[in-house]
């Protein structure tokens, strides 16, 4: 053993490992995507993860829980140089801007956070001639400071049979033991999960062929069968663009998303960003934007029905892929083909509509500094910090966006370079959730009777009204028109002027035809200050409440986007809310009314206060019924 000599070092190595096992991994499967990464840098076609179980006596039964976990690869291997390098900290191949790896602390990093001994097999001529080495904390404890010389030393026969291919003539064997920081208990659901997550972050590779990544539970030293048995990583693409992933039926042989177009230069749905550098040069960032199909999140969409496992009467998120995407809320940041997290903190806290977009920030490892990567891969702070950036906060009163602009850079703000694309991020997921609402006008399955009983009751009051002589434009308009003139006119306006897709609209219009309802209720953003506005049409009296108008998220969303799960509490508090937002609303008229100069112009104003109040008794107390 070496000691550590020198009472004057800046740092002592057994303290400073200790200290790294805390370096931020969020899990083990993220500590084992270090592992991978080497593998696919080494050029690996077939990655193995294997997790081993042993005996556990339990006060009433014998339980298992993995005690080894191994990562073996068939990669180019290493020679006695690099692997003793590749095991110390920040060294390896770690300036190569080619590779996945960047830093150099891959292999020892992930490993001591998991494990207290991790051992390495490493060969370029055959599995019979690899060199062998390790770390041991508690070696390092005891004085060690360099990584223990390479020995020749043949590859287990027990990793050798465990493995689904014969060893080839070049590959990588990483075994963790003694694992004190592993949270797995019993190996098949985990690597359930974990193959979920792996297939996340390293889906372009496994689509394009370039890797299959396979894990398996072993016990007795043999890997168990059935569904318990191996796990292939399947690409999980939060885009939901490929057209085969691991997403649920019907969704895992066609894409349950579409690309969501800005007027893109380039392909639907993509866009480029030429990112500069402090040293002049300039790289492209690519964004990616993908929204729900409207057959994920409803069940009659014609020609794409729910397959017979679903529940049809409830909505697209209580399904297994509605469930499956609910896992992958957020932006997606890739690193040279690899994910590197998927950043939640751009989505709105748990909205469960959070789920249905998908947005992917492509970058080159040329923008690492900028885009603040971690030593471990697994996110950016810089990019993370702009999700909640605020423009009026931080700019002075008097000061014009590229006046801020000019400033932060001056200042060396490292967020300056980035901030075009937060704000062209935020835009498109200010558009993409106002598509979104538009996509399930009618279909909420728990507010769809009241709803129902709603434009049942105006419908009774409408007609009443034309039946005592009051005549509206509306009526005029239906005695004008044939049924398919109706049917064109209700499609245009809610497809041109309201945005909501084709098969929502047909739907829509389907059933108010049928029901020979003659109003219609939605939500649509408008360039108005009014909170509603209304559609004159043939036989249909249409309301359109403004999503823009402060009015729409503290009153209608208060009352109508309620969680099935929601408290007594929470209901109290947007009872309140409700009540709040109701009388300011009032007040506001009233105040409209008072700051009116002319008495003669009053008298309109009150005169039509009282008329509205004439209608609204027309349609709340004849129209309703005691319960």
């Amino acid at each position: 053993m070496t000691s550590e000599g020198n009472q004057y070092q800046i740092v002592s190595p057994s303290l400073t490992v200790k200290a790294m096992r805390d370096s931020g991994y969020k899990n083990t499967a993220y500590a084992l995507a270090e592992l991978i990464d080497n593998s696919i840098d080494a050029e690996a076609s077939l990655v193995q993860v294997f997790a081993c179980e042993s005996p556990v006596e339990g006060a009433t039964q014998t339980r298992h829980r993995v005690d080894t976990i191994a990562v073996l690869d068939d990669g180019k291997g290493m020679d006695k140089d690099l692997l003793r390098r590749a095991l110390k900290y920040g060294d390896g191949l770690g300036g190569d801007r080619t590779r996945i790896g960047r830093f150099g602390m891959g292999l020892p990093n992930s490993s001591m956070s998991q494990c207290t001994k991790v051992e390495v097999w490493s060969w370029t001529n055959t599995a019979a001639n690899a060199l062998y080495t390790h770390l041991d904390l508690e070696e390092i404890a005891n004085g060690r400071v360099d990584v223990p010389e390479p020995k020749p030393s043949r590859v287990p026969d027990y990793w050798d049979d465990l493995s689904e291919a014969p060893l080839g003539r070049s590959g990588t064997l990483v075994v963790w033991s003694i694992l004190d920081r592993v949270k797995w208990h019993g190996a098949g659901a985990t690597l359930r999960n974990t193959a979920e997550l792996i297939g996340r972050v390293y889906r372009h590779y496994l689509k394009d062929g370039a890797v299959t990544i396979k894990m398996a539970p072993v016990r007795d030293g043999e890997v168990l069968e059935g569904k318990n048995g191996w796990y292939y990583a399947e690409p999980n693409d939060p885009l939901y663009l490929m057209r085969k992933s691991g997403t649920p039926e019907p969704f895992d042989s066609t894409p349950m998303f579409e690309p969501f177009d800005m007027g893109s230069e380039d392909e639907p749905g993509v866009y480029a960003f030429p990112i500069p550098t402090p040293d002049g040069k300039k790289y492209t960032v690519t964004v990616r934007a993908s929204i729900a199909r409207p057959e994920a999140r409803r069940p009659n969409v014609s020609g794409h029905p729910w397959p017979d496992t679903a529940n049809p009467n409830r909505d697209g998120g209580w399904q297994t892929w509605g469930k499956h995407a609910a896992r992958n809320i957020g932006i997606s940041l890739v690193r040279r083909g690899r994910e590197l997290d998927l950043d939640s903190s751009w989505a709105i806290g748990y909205d469960p509509v959070e789920r249905w977009w998908g947005v992917e920030v492509d970058f080159p490892p040329e923008l690492d500094e900028i885009f603040g990567v971690t030593n471990n891969k697994q996110t950016a702070t810089v990019f993370s910090s702009l999700s909640d950036f605020d423009w009026a906060a931080e700019m002075d009163s008097d000061e014009t966006p590229k006046a801020f602009r000019d400033r932060l850079k001056e200042f060396g703000d490292p967020r300056e370079p980035l901030l075009g694309l937060a704000q062209f991020l935020g835009e498109i997921l200010k558009k993409m959730r106002r598509k979104l609402g538009q996509q399930t006008i009618g279909s909420r399955k728990s507010r769809q009777r009241y709803d129902e009983d709603v434009t049942s009751k105006a419908t009774d009051a409408v007609k009443r009204r034309h039946e005592d002589g009051h005549t509206g434009t509306t009526d005029r308009l239906a005695e004008e028109a044939t049924e398919a003139d109706k049917r064109q006119e209700q499609l245009s306006a809610l497809t041109e002027r309201h945005h909501v897709d084709e098969d929502t609209a047909q739907s829509l219009v389907d059933e108010a035809l049928e029901n020979d309802w003659r109003v219609r209720w939605l939500s649509s953003p408008q360039d108005s200050s009014a909170f509603f506005n209304i559609d004159l049409l043939a036989g249909m009296l249409q309301v359109s409440f403004n999503t823009e108008h402060p009015l729409h998220s503290k009153l209608m969303a208060v009352l109508e986007d309620v969680p099935e799960k929601a408290s007594e509490a929470e209901l109290r508090q947007r009872l309140a809310r409700a009540t709040e937002t109701f009388k300011l609303l009032i007040f506001s008229w009233a105040r409209m009314e008072d700051e009116i100069p002319s008495k003669k112009d009053r008298r309109v104003i009150a005169d039509a206060r009282s008329d509205w109040g004439r209608y609204a008794r027309d349609f709340i107390e004849d129209g309703s019924e005691e319960e």
